[in-house]
């Protein structure tokens, strides 16, 4: 996995690597500055008209730096300040730009360059773009949609760089240089939006500085590798046998799209518990799973399909709970599923009926893995989620294991957390965490016939794992019949391939 890192922990780095070595923080500067230079060079040549938008920090020093970098190679180089400089080393960098000549220009001056490079704001922004910066931003992005192009210094200004979200106005990149890791909010939220491709420039800082517990990006050679083994000499019952307790009257294409994904999974078998009446369309829709019908009161399951369910439990690997339950649903159902020593997964409205009663909150152990978007997320918080990693392992505190899902999934795995941005737009459909419900499901209860004791870290890697494999499939799907016409049924047809190497 990739290790990424947040800007707390990038600025921590620089402050002990400089403080233990003596490095000085303008030298450092000038090897980013190089490196982004560099990366001008390859994407765009030499002798290019390119503007920089350089900031009051050190995010503006470097702009200055590669400025000067730039010149030396022959290009027609000016900057453009969006602030005067502040900090010691921009300072310096601007006083060394202006002594080789280079021009500052107003906002509003110049002709349209062939490159911006945006080196206005670092990786620390807490709040929008004012003023000469804002109207910086609004002309690099004109000038974008216009033809040129733009390359932002570690991040794309008017990006959080811990959390991806986008203030306005916020640069939209072509590409994004960063220095020594990639940053968390490269990956998350908008940050997949407005950073084009990401390059990675090693500054040269040693690894014996790098801080523990780095933030990882899971990719999909790593989800491949950790798939449970499959041996020649196996069977249906070694493979894991999974129970689903799901649906209600109106929502049996959720119970239905979970099944199928875990049917795609490499399960052995699956079980699917649901009210009694909409049983006969989820044998139509997934043949292959063995159907028990549920006692129901308006829909959906209810008190006395409890000792139903508890008559399941024995035999099984491990379950899944809430795919289209609805909220009418038993909440003693629920809560024998959580007292039931099995790993468990609970998502959709098995997540509200465990959000709305404090009794069910406080039985979530670490064999139990729940996967909330972020407004079901707000409601097992009892607050607003805004910070991805900062909300996962919040909803950890709750005592189970955690996958938050958006566009980017954030998965805490003991003291770090793993991001998973595999995907597209064409999954932001009704159905996708149906799906992803059913593949973790299915990898779980194949890795619990594997012998592997579901509970804590173990149960987190396994969500990362189906996490990443379930937006490759999307991808695959999203290639195939393009993002607008796409549901989760493509998905779930994709998830064979997925799995493949």
């Amino acid at each position: 996995m990739k290790r990424l890192i947040t800007p707390s922990q990038m600025r921590a780095m620089e402050q002990r690597y400089f403080s233990e070595t003596g490095t000085a923080s303008i030298d450092l500067m000038e090897v980013a500055a190089s490196a982004l230079c560099a990366a001008i060079t390859r994407r765009c040549g030499t002798g290019r008209t390119v503007y920089f938008a350089c900031g009051p920090g050190g995010n503006g020093g470097d702009g200055y730096a590669c400025a000067r970098l730039y010149a030396e190679k022959g290009g027609r180089c000016a900057v453009l300040p969006g602030a005067p400089a502040k900090t010691p080393d921009a300072i310096e960098n601007r006083r060394r730009a202006l002594e080789m000549g280079i021009p500052e220009l107003e906002m509003s001056a110049g002709e349209r360059p062939d490159v911006w490079v945006d080196a206005l704001y670092g990786t620390g922004l807490s709040r929008a773009p004012e003023g000469v910066a804002a109207a910086l931003i609004e002309r690099m992005n004109a000038d974008r949609a216009a033809g040129s192009r733009v390359i932002a210094a570690d991040i794309p200004s008017g990006l959080n760089g811990r959390t991806g979200a986008a203030f306005s106005p916020c640069v939209c990149a072509d590409a994004t240089v960063t220095f020594q890791f990639a940053k968390t909010g490269h990956f998350l939220a908008d940050g997949l939006d407005v950073c084009g491709e990401i390059e990675v420039a090693d500054i040269g800082i040693p690894a014996a500085f790098f801080p523990e517990d780095l933030p990882r990006l899971m990719e999909t050679g790593d989800a491949l590798a950790a798939l449970p083994e499959k041996l020649r000499n196996a069977h249906k019952g070694t493979n894991g046998h999974l129970l689903i307790v799901a649906g209600s009257l109106g929502m049996a294409g959720a119970a239905a799209i979970c099944a199928q994904a875990v049917l795609r999974s490499g399960a052995g078998l699956v079980t699917l518990a649901a009210p009694a009446s909409i049983v006969p369309i989820l044998q139509t829709l997934a043949p292959c799973a063995m159907c028990v019908p549920l006692p129901e009161a308006n829909g959906a399951i209810s008190d006395e399909a409890e000792e139903v369910v508890a008559a399941l439990l024995p035999g099984k690997s491990a379950a899944v709970c809430g795919c289209g339950l609805s909220m009418r649903a038993s909440a003693a159902v629920v809560g024998r599923l959580l007292a039931s020593g099995l790993p468990t997964l609970f998502d959709a409205d098995g997540l509200n009926r465990i959000a709305a009663d404090p009794s069910l909150r406080a039985m979530l152990a670490p064999h139990h893995l729940i996967t909330p978007h972020p407004g079901e997320a707000a409601r097992l918080l009892g607050q607003r989620v805004t910070d991805p990693m900062a909300d996962a392992f919040a909803l950890r505190e709750l005592g189970c294991q955690v996958l938050l899902k958006g566009a980017t999934t954030v998965i805490p795995v003991g003291n770090a957390a793993v991001l998973s941005a595999s995907g597209g737009c064409g999954m932001a459909k009704g159905g996708s965490g149906d799906a992803l419900a059913g593949l973790a499901g299915g990898l779980m209860a194949q890795y619990a016939a594997g012998g592997t004791p579901l509970s804590g870290e173990a149960l987190a890697r396994c969500a990362a794992v189906a996490s990443e494999l379930h937006g490759r499939a999307g991808e695959l799907a999203q290639a195939e019949v393009g993002p607008r016409g796409m549901t989760a049924q493509d998905l779930v047809a994709a998830l064979p391939r997925a799995l493949m190497p």
